[in-house]
């Protein structure tokens, strides 16, 4: 089936899910609650894939993978790979560290509700 004028025009007016998050994204605020309901997420779920995911639109609103990585003293393939879930191991506390302090953020201890 092809599409007609009028509907390639609409299509190309809408915004993908990605152009939307990074118009969101330079929220500063925005960003913080997005990180906080990421790493929720994993807690609850134990796939750390989306609280990368999170951080890698955040890293991208505010600039390039490369330049993060460069900031940090990550090597960009290596930051990549993790980002996309492609490493044959969880990452380790350190590097977790290291990303969200790149960020300006940190990590808490929170009491879970009695």
């Amino acid at each position: 089936m092809e599409l007609t004028d009028k509907q390639r025009k609409y299509l190309e007016s809408c915004m993908t899910f990605d152009e939307d998050m990074q118009a969101k994204l330079k929220d500063p605020d925005f960003q913080q609650a997005w990180l906080s309901e990421t790493i929720k997420d994993y807690i609850e779920t134990g796939d750390y894939s989306a609280f990368y995911r999170g951080l890698e639109y955040v890293i991208k609103a505010r600039g390039s993978v490369k330049e993060f990585a460069e900031q940090v003293g990550m090597n960009r393939a290596n930051l990549v790979d993790l980002l996309h879930g492609k490493t044959k191991t969880s990452p380790n506390f350190t590097t977790i560290t290291k990303i969200l302090n790149g960020l300006g953020y940190t990590l808490s201890v929170d009491k879970l509700p009695a």
